[in-house]
């Protein structure tokens, strides 16, 4: 059974997503160097998110907007806001997360918690993925994070919808008044 949610949330984009069944496009391959080397043509971490079954109890409620920098992708890691620490979806054991974007293709990334920064951040993919985007420095998406906070959450590409719109002019508008 194939169906789509189209929720709404405290400052969040309208989705549609399906819940997801991972396919991988191609067999696995040795895990990942522990240093986090990533070939960029490794699809290792790559997938097809088709949809299948239902999603319980899932928390639409956290969208968060995300700036490819030079510096984010040579350390191949981006930090997400401190406010994601409220987000139900997410919990300090996870250690990854699944990024999708608007076609429907995955990347499982790491996502870890700095208790000293007090923060989450994704590292181990982010460069992958921007890279397969063919993202380019100054590229911004912004993401809906849904999940349950027990199983995997994914970190979704909000579709070009009114309210992604509206955050996007936001963060546009202070960006350039601090230019002024």
């Amino acid at each position: 059974m194939v169906f789509h949610v189209t929720p709404f949330g405290p400052n969040c984009c309208e989705i549609q997503y399906t819940h997801p069944h991972i396919i991988k496009e191609e067999a696995d391959a040795d895990d990942v160097a522990d240093d986090g080397a990533v070939d960029a043509d490794d699809n290792e971490n790559h997938h097809k998110i088709s949809g299948s079954g239902g999603m319980s109890s899932s928390s639409f409620d956290y969208c968060f907007m995300a700036e490819v920098t030079a510096s984010n992708l040579k350390a191949d890691k981006l930090s997400l806001p401190v406010a994601a620490t409220t987000c139900t979806a997410l919990n300090k054991q996870c250690q990854e997360t699944i990024l999708v974007n608007k076609e429907g293709n995955s990347w499982t990334v790491s996502l870890r918690f700095s208790e000293s920064g007090g923060m989450y951040y994704i590292t181990r993919g982010w460069r992958k993925f921007c890279l397969d985007n063919r993202c380019e420095v100054g590229d911004i998406f912004v993401f809906n994070v849904v999940g349950d906070g027990k199983t995997t959450p994914l970190m979704c590409v909000c579709p070009e919808r009114k309210e992604c719109s509206e955050l996007l002019s936001k963060h546009l508008s202070r960006k350039s008044g601090r230019r002024l």
